[in-house]
């Protein structure tokens, strides 16, 4: 393919989706299309986001606290899931319920806030809400229209309106010259608040036409027509240019509609187009400035040659028909953003020459800190009946949290490959240093115990997992997971609530990024992470979160790290018996259920279907007893074999049932003598097969028998299949968990 086909085939593309978005129509086109769907057309701002979130879609997130409802445009289907916004379902429900209420009553009359600690994603939030437009309006579903006014040259209209004569051109009557090529109009006069061109249409037929098309506003279910379409009106410009021209046509309001042009507009953030986001800076988002000075505007009709135009520009006119954000807000000086009181309630800015009226929603952000002392200014009344605040602190589930650190810290990015668990690391201890200690008098007086014995790991393993705390009998652990809502919200309503405070993920990426230039470690590692973390808990000066005093291990950074690294060391050590072959955590729970089966048929006398050989067989006599060895029992078999089925019964009391993980709360002790017995049981072997590991791994490899080597190349092998490790993560690992837990 050469060059020229090249293009040829682009041009014809080009072609065709200019074709098929219609992006030039004369009025009465346009109105063809707003008849067909007055609905879709018929939109402001706010309604325009809402569709725009429930074009995309939710789904519903089961969570160990509650069930979420999430927005998939936080997914950035559009854009293959780039720079996507993990979490914060709560938040993108919240907002959706305030634009829906903006809908509900036809007016957007308040500015939305989004307050939280730096870095929790508030600016993300907007950012996804910005571009899930500009997605939006590139589709049918999300066509957006605006209009220019066009005045053809004397050669298509001669002796017309303003060119010096009377009459017109056979056939022009009625007609329109949208679609006159460039160099068959002397002018185009851009609307630059991109006003809606049903507003062309006079006020009171414009109400009668919406109520015969969308139906009487007495008919149940009816959608509230926005205010802009019944009370609204052209931009001041706009208003005097068809006023001009309606005049010069003496009431003619068809003709006046020749000189109309609509046109499809697409937001675009890039060139600030329905969506514009302003930095804290010290003057009015808006302005005006006169127009008819330009040489260009000479050629219009003589009606308007002498009438002083003026633009409008700014901040607020470019977001119009759109969202502006204001970064930041509360780092201005309160004057600057006074007059943001009548723009958020009537949706207008008063300006030198004019008072322009908008159709676009407001957002904002800022920090806890800046809203704090933004509430103590006597103005603060004011601007809280004009604001809706969202609350956005950070998450508090590890899980969701490492997603982030999965998505936006890759090995491509560092040039240096990720041991496995190294996003779990920053991501456990950013959100245990989040967590607040609870108080148990906000609880019932047969739950506050449990409340108060709760350690930070354990209630950050109850939001991400609704997992209890290991040991503690059943009964209790069912308590308290009726209680994990509760648990989450209970200082929701408190200035300085849980996930106010706290290591940041910019500042935790920052430690993985630093991470990965340390060249005493051959990859970014657990190891890498949870030294850098060491080092920032020592700049009390540069994170205020650290100067915190401590409850206990709440709020302890240090020893949030040791518990950290208890936790990583759970799971490589977990990984590393089943890449030898041992017995794992996971297989104590088939045991036990594996003893449980054999000990409840034994009990009735029945024989069990053995699954390998296809046949009913007795109970496995010798199996019940090797465990019950382990178990240490000091009573005869047959009353323990009848207290273990006793306890299952008492619990399943009532139709209750009881699921795998419930079996270690219902018999700590057992699953507790069961595990330590296999560990004593393995643990010389581990520790011979780790150090031979480590030999196979480094100049030692000689030194080793065949057996070893091939043990060696299989553990090895194994880590790297199922787990993800490399050599050197594997040789890393091991070697800590030699020096930590396999050491003489």
């Amino acid at each position: 393919m050469n060059a020229s086909d090249t293009l040829d085939q682009i041009t014809e593309r080009l072609k065709q989706d200019y074709g098929a978005t219609r992006r030039v129509m004369t009025f009465g086109e346009y109105m063809e299309l707003f008849l067909a769907d007055p609905r879709r057309h018929a939109r402001n701002a706010a309604e325009y986001i809402v569709d725009s979130f429930e074009f995309f879609g939710d789904v519903e997130v089961e969570t160990a606290v509650n069930t979420e409802r999430h927005w998939n445009l936080f997914d950035t289907p559009f854009e293959q899931g780039k720079d996507r916004l993990i979490g914060h379902a709560r938040v993108q429900d919240h907002i959706y319920r305030i634009l829906s209420n903006f809908r509900r009553q036809g007016l957007v009359n308040k500015l939305i806030l989004l307050h939280g600690p730096n870095g929790s994603a508030k600016s993300s939030i907007l950012e996804c809400i910005a571009r899930s437009l500009e997605a939006y309006s590139h589709i049918d579903e999300g066509a957006l229209y605006c209009f220019n006014w066009v005045f053809p040259t004397r050669t298509v209209m001669k002796n017309a309106l303003g060119f010096g004569g009377e009459g017109r051109e056979p056939g022009l009557p009625n007609s329109s010259f949208a679609h006159l090529a460039e160099d068959e109009l002397d002018a185009t006069i851009p609307g630059e608040l991109r006003d809606h061109p049903f507003l062309l249409i006079p006020k009171a037929e414009r109400s009668d036409l919406m109520e015969s098309v969308l139906g009487s506003s007495d008919e149940p279910n009816k959608s509230t027509v926005s205010d802009i379409f019944n009370k609204g009106d052209l931009a001041p410009r706009n208003r005097l240019i068809f006023d001009r021209l309606y005049n010069s046509y003496s009431g003619n309001w068809r003709d006046v509609l020749q000189h109309i042009q609509v046109e499809r507009f697409f937001i675009s953030r890039r060139y600030r187009r329905g969506a514009v986001t302003v930095e804290p800076q010290l003057h009015v988002d808006a302005s005006v400035r006169q127009l008819t000075g330009d040489r260009s505007l000479a050629s219009l009709p003589l009606a308007l040659q002498n009438t002083t135009l003026f633009e409008a520009h700014g901040d607020l006119v470019d977001a119009n028909r759109g969202v502006i954000e204001y970064n930041d807000l509360l780092k201005r000086p309160l004057d600057s953003f006074k007059y943001l009181l009548s723009t958020a309630e009537k949706g207008s800015v008063t300006l030198p020459t004019q008072i322009m009226h908008l159709d676009l929603v407001l957002f904002a952000s800022s920090n806890e800190v800046h809203l704090a002392a933004f509430k103590e200014y006597p103005d603060w009344s004011s601007f809280k009946a004009r604001i809706e605040l969202v609350r956005v602190p950070y998450l508090r589930c590890y899980r969701t949290e490492q997603k982030i650190y999965d998505d936006q810290v890759t090995s491509e990015q560092v040039q240096k490959r990720l041991a496995p668990h190294t996003t779990f690391v920053a991501a456990l201890w950013a959100v245990l240093t989040r967590l607040k200690k609870p108080n148990p008098e906000r609880y019932e007086k047969n739950i506050r115990a449990i409340i108060a014995s709760l350690t930070p790991i354990q209630k950050a393993d109850l939001y991400a997992d609704g997992k209890t705390p290991t040991g503690m009998p059943l009964e209790k652990a069912r308590v308290l997971r009726t209680h994990v809502t509760a648990l989450f919200n209970e200082s929701i309503s408190e200035s300085e609530y849980e996930g106010a405070t706290g290591a940041s993920p910019r500042e935790m990426k920052v430690a993985l990024f630093n991470a990965a230039q340390r060249s005493d470690y051959e990859t970014v590692s657990p190891l890498a992470v949870m030294e850098e973390i060491a080092e920032l808990v020592t700049k009390k000066n540069v994170y205020p979160f650290l100067n915190q005093e401590a409850q206990g291990t709440y709020r302890n950074y240090v020893e949030l790290m040791d518990v950290v690294k208890e936790r990583w060391l759970d799971l490589a050590d977990d990984e590393l018996h089943r890449a030898m072959g041992l017995v794992t955590s996971v297989q104590y729970d088939d045991l036990f259920k594996r003893y449980l089966t054999h000990v409840s048929h034994a009990g009735r006398g029945e024989k069990l279907f053995n699954e390998l050989t296809s046949k009913f067989e007795e109970p496995d006599t010798s199996f019940m007893e090797e465990l019950e060895t382990r178990f240490s029992i000091q009573k005869d078999a047959k009353t323990f074999r009848s207290e273990v089925l006793g306890r299952i019964g008492a619990a399943t009391r009532g139709g209750s049932t009881l699921d795998e993980t419930d079996y270690r709360e219902l018999f700590p002790d057992l699953f507790a003598e069961l595990e330590n017995s296999y560990y004593q049981e393995q643990r010389q072997g581990i520790r011979k097969m780790a150090s031979d590991l480590l030999k196979y791994l480094g100049d030692e490899r000689e030194t080793l028998s065949s057996s070893d080597k091939r043990r060696g190349q299989e553990t090895l092998d194994r880590m790297m299949s199922e787990f993800g490790y490399c050599e050197a993560s594997t040789r890393e690992t091991v070697a800590t968990l030699v020096s930590e837990r396999y050491s003489d």
